[in-house]
């Protein structure tokens, strides 16, 4: 099936919203085998909203089209397409005795307007929002699928999952042809893209299906593997074998697959050595904190920490003898050590995990350049501690310190720190 992603809102033209909505309907089609051939981004204009709606019915067997079923003037999406298909729109009133108790529920009284958002294309299934007030729409006509989906990009995926993909996967179902698309994603990090594809180089020139991409990302690269198979069974077990490819080759360079993040695999680790963490943070400013509880249930292991940014709240926060900032300055391996140890004894931490550095754009010296850090780690056994120097503007080199030091944390608690 050739489908095409028309993506709907003036924002999008101007650069003030991201259209994500596009890729992640692409992924989602692409995992039950229909291909995305094109995607179009138009505005809130009703000649070139025709056009381009017209374009995609005539070149695409499936049309998901995603914004501009609100309320409003310029919502314009569910009006063009009932009138370049020649169809009627009519009143759902299941879906208006719906707003109704919206509206009510909150203590207001619905304009006429609002009521648009019931309306739906003869011979078209209203598909039932739950998080929003705009319903979407899915038709069949004269040989083409038609489907609408609200802008948000939550009622998007919630009505792509609940409604639209199982409605195209009847569809699809039996048709000769058909291929499946899986991807899976394997996260790698301390490793840069060069060193790693030079590592893989056997497996890279050698792929066919699964393909396998290398993606760089913010300090850290990633490896998405794709297969294409008959089910999606058979297009994950490609995906495995070729994973343990790569597995033997990068071993714990591997952090996490898919979405899981450097701080959930660092948080998984302190939960199952039944450790706990406390950070001393100068140069992140708390970006490491800010991290580490992104990750829900954080609080079983993370203490908490303590943003010594001057040299007086390190001595006072942090129990660092100030003669050893005097003598080796605030930036250096003996006060990362002493960070990291005081954080750890005043918070009876199992880890005490430090950064001190120079995050520019200022402030820098030939024997001190900026991006110079100093990573400490204090457990009860010993305090090890890295020296690393970091690229890029001020807020780069507080995000990649921060990965640095996760990384470095990460690596402690696998027992395979390397500095």
């Amino acid at each position: 099936m050739k489908a095409e992603i028309l993506a709907v809102g003036t924002e999008l033209l101007m650069g003030h919203t991201v259209n994500t909505n596009a890729a992640e309907i692409a992924r989602m089609l692409a995992e039950i085998g229909v291909g995305v051939y094109y995607q179009t981004v138009v505005g809130d204009n009703p000649e070139r909203l025709e056009e381009a709606v017209h374009t995609a019915v005539a070149r695409a067997e499936l049309v998901v089209a995603c914004g501009g079923l609100g309320p409003t003037e310029d919502d314009l999406t569910r009006e063009t397409v009932a009138s370049v298909l020649g169809l009627e729109l009519v009143r759902n009133e299941r879906w208006a005795q719906r707003l109704m108790q919206f509206f009510e529920r909150r203590g207001r009284v619905p304009t006429e307007n609002n009521f648009r958002q019931a309306l739906v294309p003869v011979g078209a299934e209203l598909l039932e929002n739950e998080h929003g007030t705009a319903p979407g729409i899915y038709l069949t006509h004269r040989g083409v699928t038609v489907v609408l989906l609200p802008g948000p990009p939550h009622e998007m995926r919630a009505l792509m999952h609940d409604h639209v993909l199982p409605r195209l996967s009847q569809a699809l179902e039996g048709k000769s042809g058909t291929a499946v698309l899986v991807s899976r994603v394997l996260r790698v990090v301390g490793l840069g893209e060069s060193r790693m594809v030079e590592a893989l180089e056997p497996i890279l020139s050698s792929q066919s299906n699964p393909t396998i991409a290398p993606l760089a990302k913010s300090a850290e690269v990633h490896l998405r593997i794709t297969s294409r198979a008959e089910t999606r069974a058979a297009a994950e077990e490609l995906n495995e074998r070729c994973a343990q490819q790569i597995y033997e080759r990068l071993g714990p360079a591997i952090y996490g697959e898919d979405e899981v993040t450097l701080e959930e695999a660092v948080g998984r680790l302190l939960r199952q050595q039944g450790l706990s963490l406390a950070t001393a943070e100068s140069c992140t400013g708390g970006l490491i904190g800010h991290r580490v509880t992104n990750v829900a249930g954080s609080s079983a292991y993370y203490l908490g920490g303590i943003v010594a940014y001057s040299n007086s709240l390190k001595a006072a926060g942090l129990g660092v003898d100030p003669a050893l900032i005097e003598r080796d300055g605030a930036v250096s391996e003996a006060v990362a050590r002493a960070m990291a140890t005081g954080v750890r004894e005043r918070t009876d931490a199992g880890v005490g995990l430090s950064v001190t550095g120079i995050a520019g754009p200022g402030g820098g010296s030939e024997d001190k350049p900026v991006g110079l850090t100093y990573i400490a780690i204090a457990s009860a056994a010993e305090v090890q501690c890295v020296r690393r120097e970091f690229w890029g503007g001020r807020e780069q080199v507080k995000l990649r310190a921060a990965q640095a030091a996760l990384e470095f944390l990460r690596r402690h608690l696998l027992g395979t720190v390397s500095a």
